[in-house]
């Protein structure tokens, strides 16, 4: 008899602890890659083009955005096979901006992609509300009194997401 109690309490223990257990992993992933962004043709010397893209963000805590700055690839500098190069800046939108109900963060400013995220930007989670749409907006234009070449310009952004924030 002491044998089906102790099976019963051990039955009764885990229907209660696993799934508390269970549930309260933590995550953090997008549910795609950013599509590519593609530009109009920059028409005038002192002209820009700029467009979006957007991805959704699910989260169950607070996290932090950063980029790649790396200046010594500058893979996140819009160039061409010939090694011209455009003035690349990048800013993020979110839905939200963890108040009110709704997930998010303070939407940023263009900065170049050298100095694009270099200080990290706060996600806020609010419970039940699991995900934040991410907006990345890039916009180009020839530097200061130069005019880059007509042709194919390509960039490669790298967003890391990481707990912590607020």
């Amino acid at each position: 008899m002491k044998s089906i109690k102790s099976h019963i309490i051990i039955a009764v223990l885990a229907i209660i602890v696993l799934p508390v257990i269970i549930c309260a992993e933590d995550y953090i992933h997008w549910d795609s890659n950013f599509e590519a962004i593609g530009l109009d043709n920059i028409s005038l010397r002192n002209g820009t083009s700029e467009n979006s893209a957007a991805v959704t963000l699910f989260i169950s805590g607070n996290v932090s955005i950063s980029a790649d700055n790396d200046t010594e690839s500058a893979y996140a500098q819009l160039h061409n096979a010939s090694g011209d190069t455009l003035l690349t800046e990048y800013k993020l939108k979110f839905d939200g901006t963890g108040s009110g109900g709704k997930t998010g963060a303070n939407n940023t400013e263009y900065a170049e992609y050298d100095s694009f995220l270099s200080s990290a930007v706060n996600i806020t989670y609010v419970p039940d509300d699991n995900d934040v749409a991410v907006t990345l907006w890039v916009r180009a234009s020839n530097h200061s009194n130069e005019l880059a070449d007509s042709g194919q310009y390509t960039a490669t952004q790298t967003l890391t997401v990481t707990w912590g924030g607020n």
